[in-house]
């Protein structure tokens, strides 16, 4: 049986984990995600996702089903399409009456995810659990700090500074920060960052470097670094000055909720560049204070930083913006959500406020900003569970494989409920990215590496996706490159995910499955697809059960001939990619 024969088999025989994934090119349904908790209350929402991994996503919130504040969380194996919903609580002897502050973080490198939590009380502190790729469980707890004294903390994870096939993991709190150089299992005392609140760790793809912001409690928005990971941090740099200090009441804004001053902050993995946004008081107006975002760039690694300017448009009188959550994708596209109450006139004194969820996205480094309006209506305070009085303290936002991801809790069915919506940036999804390849051969921006055009092992086949998701239109392509000259491969579909190592690679696409013709690699090891074929040869060729129609989602992979190869099969997989095609 030749190696083509032995594809065709497997592909016909071997198990596949059935399932579909919602792609939009524009903003997606809004999803519930936490459905398990009934009409309990729920707030401050947290989500990540890597671009090695991006099917699979942790989001988490502090949940009030059992009548007293817990860790909440959702996991999702199919992009966000389905979730399921559990408690995520310490070992007994650390738990407490009031668990919470949830925070979630990713490594692109390997896909692993991250989810903790803190138990307000002597015995308890910081818990931390991680969800392996292909897992749809996650680990024990472990305690990253027992301390009675610890106080909203957010984590995030990266490379080394020394070595950038290393990970390590940071939680930044009102302790300091602590770290794990093991993916989690042990973590080290904590490094003081000095008094605030809010503190958020970033972590740069490119250097390694730590950067966290916080409020200083007055008028600083502040930054402080460590080149070291995470050993020691350098002294507060000022991003900016606040003109408006209040605490964490609610005063400025419509209802009684309170609203802390947190910052967000992101790095740009290509340019290196820092972006940092934050609520102030821009003006007081008839119905009360007006608050914006306002947004401030460092294009020197954070040493100093651009005069603060408004990036939120408004209504005529304002309404106010306030707990955002930024990041920064691969193609430097900025994605921003808020909350806003733009769309209902009322006066800051008012019992209870109407809100909505927003997202906005630059593709030009802040300069300009598309707003989309998320909620489908304003939704009141006044069923947040608590009378009117918390909201909660911040929202969420990830990115991963073309999706972006805002999570939020809103009072739209009259208690406070988590949603999601898949926000899609292109005609495709791709996925399956080379992060537990068969020999160690890993690459975790294409498929399995492959010995094909550079002859290393640590790069393989990237497929790509250009065009329209239009049936009628038919012009997407769909591109390999990294492979041999003249190698021969071809693309196949299924509307089923497998996860199943076979070759030098992984096999993403389950059955029963359909091919398109074989194809032979230019000098420059690519062949590509399309235009004008994918839907024509799908809806000539394939029969009626590989028709391709408005609104079906389809699921393609790339299988090449690497003869020599890493592994000694001869045979590979590029990356996968899901299309939900359009009319």
């Amino acid at each position: 049986m030749n190696s083509f024969q032995k594809l065709s088999f497997v592909l016909a025989f071997a198990g596949a984990a059935s399932g579909s994934l919602v792609a939009q090119t524009a903003l997606g349904p809004q999803v519930r995600i936490d459905t398990g908790r009934g009409t309990q209350p729920c707030n401050e929402t947290t989500i990540s996702a890597a671009k090695s991994n991006p099917l699979e996503i942790v989001a988490g919130w502090n949940d009030y089903r059992e009548g007293t504040p817990r860790t909440g969380i959702g996991l999702s194996m199919n992009g966000g399409q389905t979730w399921t919903d559990f408690l995520l609580r310490p070992a007994p002897q650390f738990q407490s009456g009031v668990e919470g502050d949830p925070m979630t973080c990713y490594d692109d490198r390997t896909g692993i995810l991250w989810a903790g939590g803190m138990s307000f009380a002597g015995n308890g502190g910081i818990f931390v659990a991680r969800k392996d790729p292909g897992s749809a469980t996650f680990t024990a707890p472990v305690m990253a700090r027992i301390s009675g004294g610890v106080d909203k903390g957010w984590m995030a994870a990266g490379r080394s500074p020394t070595n950038p096939n290393a990970t390590v993991v940071y939680c930044a709190y009102n302790e300091g920060s602590i770290h794990s150089n093991d993916l989690g299992n042990t973590w080290t005392s904590p490094v003081s960052l000095g008094g605030g609140l809010g503190f958020l760790p970033r972590v740069s793809p490119l250097t390694g470097t730590v950067y966290v912001t916080y409020w200083d409690g007055g008028t600083g928005v502040l930054l402080r670094r460590s080149t070291n990971g995470g050993v020691s941090f350098g002294p507060p740099i000022l991003i900016a000055t606040r003109m408006d200090v209040w605490g964490i009441d609610g005063t400025r804004f419509p209802g009684n909720f309170r609203v802390a001053s947190l910052n967000a902050l992101a790095q740009d993995p290509n340019t290196g560049a820092l972006y940092c946004i934050y609520p102030d008081t821009t003006s007081v107006v008839s119905n009360g204070s007006n608050v914006d975002l306002y947004f401030s760039k460092s294009t020197d690694d954070g040493l100093t930083w651009s005069v603060p300017v408004v990036i939120n448009s408004d209504a005529t009188p304002p309404g106010d913006q306030f707990f955002p959550w930024l990041e920064v994708d691969d193609k430097s596209r900025m994605h921003l959500t808020f909350y806003d109450t733009r769309h209902v006139v009322q006066n800051d004194n008012t019992q209870f406020g109407f809100i909505d969820q927003y997202y906005a996205y630059s593709d030009n480094g802040g300069a300009n900003w598309t707003e989309i309006r998320v909620t489908p209506q304003s939704f009141s305070s006044q069923f947040d569970g608590f009378g009117g009085t918390f909201m909660g303290d911040y929202l969420g936002l990830s990115t991963a494989g073309n999706r972006t991801l805002p999570v939020y809790p809103t009072t739209q069915n009259g208690d406070n409920d988590v949603f999601i919506n898949v926000i899609q940036d292109g005609p495709a999804t791709t996925f399956c990215y080379g992060i537990a390849c068969p020999c160690a051969n890993n690459d975790p921006k294409a498929g399995c590496g492959n010995l094909g055009l550079d002859a290393s092992a640590a790069t393989g086949a990237k497929l790509s996706v250009a065009g329209t998701n239009s049936v009628a239109a038919d012009n997407m392509t769909m591109t390999v490159t990294g492979i041999a000259p003249g190698a021969f491969g071809l693309v196949f579909t299924s509307q089923a995910i497998a996860t199943t190592p076979f070759g030098d690679g992984t096999r993403c696409v389950g059955s029963p499955f359909f091919r398109f013709p074989v194809l032979s690699a230019s000098a420059g090891g690519s062949f590509t697809l399309g235009p004008a074929g994918i839907v024509s040869y799908a809806n000539t060729t394939f029969g009626a059960g590989g028709t391709i129609s408005a609104g079906a989602t389809w699921h393609y992979q790339a299988w090449y001939r690497d003869n020599p190869s890493p592994c000694g099969t001869g045979v590979n997989f590029s990356n996968a990619a899901t299309v939900t095609w359009a009319p």
